[in-house]
């Protein structure tokens, strides 16, 4: 009977840890923009290289690439240089 218990009791932790485990995966990998990553996650601009958070950030997709911006303007020029 406790043996039966115990198996129970395994497998009840085994399920909790193992959905935990799959919430946080899906939480750091999908975001909700598209860009992976955590939403605190402090980005670079590549155009100006200001550091800004990634859920405030403006998100492009250039060329099949994802990239932050701290602004639209930065986004614009950035596409400009590739334009060039």
């Amino acid at each position: 009977m406790y043996r039966l218990l115990l198996i129970l009791a395994l497998l009840l932790l085994l399920y909790f840890l193992l959905r935990r485990a799959f919430r946080e995966f899906k939480h750091r990998h999908l975001d909700d923009r598209g860009v992976s990553g955590d939403p605190d996650q402090m980005v670079q601009d590549p155009v100006c290289h200001t550091f800004v958070p990634r859920k405030t950030a403006f998100v492009e997709t250039v060329g099949g690439q994802t990239y932050c911006f701290c602004s639209r303007a930065c986004a614009a020029a950035f596409q400009q240089q590739l334009s060039r």
